[in-house]
């Protein structure tokens, strides 16, 4: 018998004699003869005592190697676990405003005065800046001063001549009447005296003469004093104001170019960017607003307001629809994210690097103050929910043969089985199994060392086989 580490080895072809008492003498005692003929059962009971001991040991070793291969095993599993699902898609977004213009003067010329600056918040028609268009003021004057002139004008023309002028001219008409009677009365007196010869036959001549002039001179008095009377002519008064008119025009004219001078706030907003500076030279622009694109026409970029616009491939846009819940999160805040709903889809699509894409416009809702417009965001679309629902990660699935399955292990045997499972929705690296499994069961997500796949497939499945489990010929 010899001690080998921890255990005792026995040698049964090898003598056994140095393990045997020695011989007694015929006249020891009885008690030591009776002793010596009870040794024997004694050790006897010794190497049954040792061979239980190793016996013992060996359960207990093969019981703890079962303990460390079933850890083993246990360490490359993962628990089936129950856990709230929902459908997402996930793209990405970039936060622009709602409303975007490019400030600039409506006539080319030079900035005089700005009065904000980037990150200044304006309301509507809050001057942002004057420009420098010369001596308006004056010339705003003289225009006004033209209208006051023709207007006065005008209404002397439409009011008439004066009561004193029609009185003259009436009198006039009638001095010119008595001329005509005073002449008829004398061209009567001459023909009475020219029939009985007392005067000259040219006599009578002047006096008609004279006659006629007082008629004419009468006509053109009643005419003169008509046309007091009357007024002015329809033509006159529509020259008039026919220049009453121009000089308005040009008035408006020259206060608008007044008023233009002032640069005002369009819609109450934000001021992203200022690109011109006081002495600048700006003209009109007709560049699409850009608030991160300078221009060297434009004085200042407003914007009101942030929505995200998202880009969907075109392949997915049917789980999107207006009024979906999304969950944007920025990327420069990956701790922070802030609920949102669809406002908008396109209808038409756009080609974004060689992909086709629709642009989903996402209004966010309150608490994403922090968000900037530029920003670049992940945004998900919130779809069908499945509550606690029974999971898996991913890729402990296995498909074979248009069927799906796991690597169980086994809750009796401890060891790796085949399971067919049938899944449902795959979120973020998690696939919801339907059915073949419960809460609390363990899958592999990898082959355990040593063991095939084949191995664990039913036979019916393993490849080179018929349905009927027979190999092909």
């Amino acid at each position: 018998m010899e001690e080998a580490g921890d255990f005792v080895v026995l040698h049964p072809n090898k003598p056994q004699t140095e393990s045997l008492p020695p011989a007694k003498s015929a006249d020891q005692p009885l008690a030591q003869a009776g002793s010596r003929r009870k040794g024997w059962p004694t050790g006897w009971i010794l190497l049954g005592l040792l061979l239980a001991s190793l016996g013992g040991g060996g359960i207990w070793a093969q019981r703890y190697l079962e303990q460390q291969r079933v850890q083993r095993l246990q360490r490359l599993t993962v628990p089936v676990e129950v856990r709230d699902l929902s459908q997402r898609l996930r793209v990405s977004g970039q936060v622009q405003p709602i409303r975007q213009v490019n400030v600039s003067p409506r006539e080319a010329g030079r900035l005089a005065e700005l009065l904000v600056d980037q990150g200044d918040e304006v309301v509507a028609g809050q001057v942002l800046a004057r420009m420098d268009y010369g001596d308006l003021a004056s010339g705003i004057r003289q225009a006004q001063a033209r209208i006051q002139e023709l207007q006065a004008r005008l209404a002397e023309v439409q009011a008439g001549e004066r009561p004193q002028v029609i009185a003259a001219a009436q009198a006039r008409v009638e001095a010119a009447r008595s001329q005509v009677d005073l002449a008829q009365k004398e061209l009567e007196r001459i023909q009475a005296l020219v029939q009985e010869g007392v005067v000259a036959r040219s006599e009578l001549d002047q006096r008609l003469a004279r006659l006629e002039q007082a008629q004419a001179d009468l006509q053109a008095a009643q005419q003169e004093l008509e046309r007091l009377q009357a007024g002015s002519r329809p033509e006159t008064l529509q020259q008039i104001q026919a220049q009453i008119a121009q000089a308005q025009a040009e008035l408006a004219q020259r206060q608008s170019r007044l008023a233009e001078a002032e640069i005002r706030a369009p819609f109450s907003g934000v001021v992203v960017q200022r690109f011109a500076e006081v002495g600048s030279f700006v003209t009109p622009t007709t560049v699409a607003p850009e608030a991160t694109a300078a221009s060297s026409s434009s004085i200042l970029t407003l914007a009101q307001g942030i929505e995200v616009r998202a880009e969907v491939p075109e392949a997915q846009i049917a789980q999107v629809r207006v009024g979906q819940p999304v969950e944007i999160q920025s990327l420069a805040y990956p701790d922070r994210a802030v609920r949102g709903q669809v406002k908008r889809i396109a209808p038409a699509t756009v080609v974004v690097r060689e992909v086709t894409v629709f642009r989903v416009f996402i209004e966010p809702e309150a608490g994403a103050d922090f968000l900037r417009i530029g920003m670049n965001v992940a945004v998900d679309f919130l779809g069908e929910q499945y509550p606690q629902a029974l999971t898996v990660p991913s890729v402990a699935i296995l498909r074979e043969g248009g069927q799906e399955g796991v690597i169980l292990l086994d809750p009796q045997t401890q060891r790796p089985i085949y399971r067919a499972v049938k899944t449902g929705l795959t979120q973020g690296g998690i696939t919801q199994v339907l059915s073949g499994l419960q809460a609390g069961d363990r899958v592999f997500t990898a082959l355990p060392p040593g063991v095939s796949l084949q191995s664990l497939l039913p036979q019916e499945r393993r490849p080179g086989r018929t349905a009927g489990g027979r190999p092909h010929p």
